[in-house]
């Protein structure tokens, strides 16, 4: 039987000329089935939302540790670069070693910004200058590394008490800022 070598040419032939009859059964079969995701397509995903006991973040820059933030639970927020914290207890280390501890009630962390918001009975302990801090909300930059407090304070030393209606302190200079109606009191003071 030598017809498959001479016309083995008529099979692509017959393919093409049939084309038309079989192409739409063929192609209807091969269609997927179903919808697609959407947010697949555009490169959405669902914001994954978590609830968490005893957290803790820890900040390093160049290296160096420059925070430790625990809370006692923690949540997602609006979004999923926010995290909600209650009974937030925070370590700062400055340059030097020395820690500054910060204690609120609740807190929010931008995991993006690297920003930490801490609201409601905010104490700072200064455990090197024996100074507290009292307000009632307070910002931490991480990337600045400043602290801020827009409302009132009241800052609490050796010798030393100053009220004021906000703060700003740079940790790398030491250096605060007090702003809006300074009322300050120092006891031993002897005027010269």
């Amino acid at each position: 039987m030598k017809f498959h070598r001479k016309a083995i040419w008529l099979v692509p032939l017959l393919l093409l000329v049939t084309f038309p009859l079989w192409s739409i059964p063929v192609g209807d079969f091969l269609t997927p089935r179903g919808g697609f995701d959407k947010d697949l397509k555009t490169g959405k995903s669902k914001i994954r939302k978590f609830n968490m006991d005893k957290v803790k973040i820890l900040q390093n820059q160049k290296g160096k540790k420059t925070a430790l933030i625990r809370a006692a639970r923690a949540r997602t927020g609006e979004t999923e670069d926010i995290l909600l914290m209650e009974n937030v207890d925070a370590d700062i280390f400055d340059e030097d070693g020395n820690i500054t501890n910060i204690v609120a009630k609740h807190g929010k962390y931008n995991t993006v910004t690297k920003m930490l918001t801490l609201i409601d009975d905010v104490v700072v302990n200064k455990t090197n200058d024996k100074q507290f801090l009292y307000s009632d909300l307070l910002y931490y930059d991480e990337e600045k590394r400043t602290v801020s407090s827009p409302g009132k304070t009241r800052l609490t030393g050796e010798d030393v008490e100053i009220n004021g209606g906000s703060l700003d302190y740079d940790i790398p200079t030491g250096s605060y800022v007090i702003g809006n109606r300074v009322h300050c009191i120092l006891n031993g003071f002897t005027e010269p």
